[in-house]
């Protein structure tokens, strides 16, 4: 991103008065970012998505599928990484990390070393946090690429499955490092066990970086706190796509109202309004 991009300011809409507030340290801190006070768990989820709701689309010369590229932009990314430097955990599914495309390394899932974002990794150092968020990797068939690289980079690492998932693959990734948490019954994971786990580890700040499955159980089980959504103004179309949630109709649906609105005009070469909605219980 250009220095010129990084400094272009925000309009906030919501709350008002409007006025122009900058992009960069939007996400870091209260009350637009999660809290930073570890009196209790935050949940938080982050998305971006076009006006047609499409949150994935199929990576150019392959099925899988990926943010699209006609939407994702470097101030969109800022934001994003904000909210990683802000988790003490990041959840993921088993379709994320089986899809990464050079396997998994001991810099999967990062915040980014890159210098632009040095700022980020000196906020976690100030506040006494790792310099990287532990990872949480949700799956029912224990179906992973081997985690050894991830676990001995000094990151906890959890995979998260239900009670009767198979014995013989959860001591196979045990034995790489990774700390197997048992949170659901039959094979699939329940939300609120599974945020409760993470709790008990000592995670407050928890974000949900991708998997819609994942979002679901969160929703149904009432324990997300606040969804972060980036609207890039643009309508994509598609066939395969991924959108915000698919399957069954919630019931009852899940309740959010509108804490805070920011339109951004283009500087990152997409219209966008990144809104942050809190969970009405």
């Amino acid at each position: 991103m250009r220095q010129d991009e990084r400094e272009k300011p925000l309009l906030r809409i919501l709350p008002g008065p409007s006025m122009h507030v900058p992009l960069q340290g939007l996400y870091l801190g209260e009350p637009l970012g999660p809290p930073l006070a570890a009196g209790r768990r935050f949940v938080y989820a982050n998305f971006i998505a076009s006006l047609d709701g499409r949150i994935s689309l199929p990576a150019p010369s392959s099925d899988r599928l990926t943010v699209p590229a006609a939407i994702a932009n470097p101030r969109d990314f800022r934001l994003f990484q904000e909210l990683l430097a802000s988790a003490d955990v990041l959840i993921t599914s088993g379709r994320y990390v089986r899809g990464l495309p050079r396997g998994v390394s001991s810099r999967s899932f990062p915040l980014s070393t890159k210098p632009r974002y040095a700022d980020l990794h000196e906020w976690r150092r100030v506040r006494g946090l790792p310099p990287q968020p532990a990872v949480a990797i949700v799956t029912a068939s224990l179906d992973l690429p081997s985690l050894g690289a991830l676990a001995a980079s000094g990151r906890r690492v959890y995979v998260a499955t239900g009670n009767a998932a198979d014995r013989r693959r959860a001591a196979a990734l045990e034995s790489e490092g990774a700390g197997v948490l048992r949170v659901g019954e039959g094979i699939r994971v329940q939300g609120r066990r599974l945020i409760e786990a993470l709790s008990r580890e000592g995670h407050r700040n928890i974000a949900l970086i991708g998997g819609g499955e994942i979002l679901r159980t969160l929703l149904v089980d009432g324990v997300l706190d606040r969804l972060y959504l980036t609207l890039a103004c643009r309508v994509l179309g598609g066939a395969t796509f991924d959108t915000l949630l698919t399957g069954p109709q919630l019931d009852p649906p899940a309740r959010f109202e509108l804490g805070a609105l920011l339109y951004d005009e283009g500087a990152g070469g997409v219209d966008q309004l990144f809104a942050i909605l809190d969970a009405k219980r």
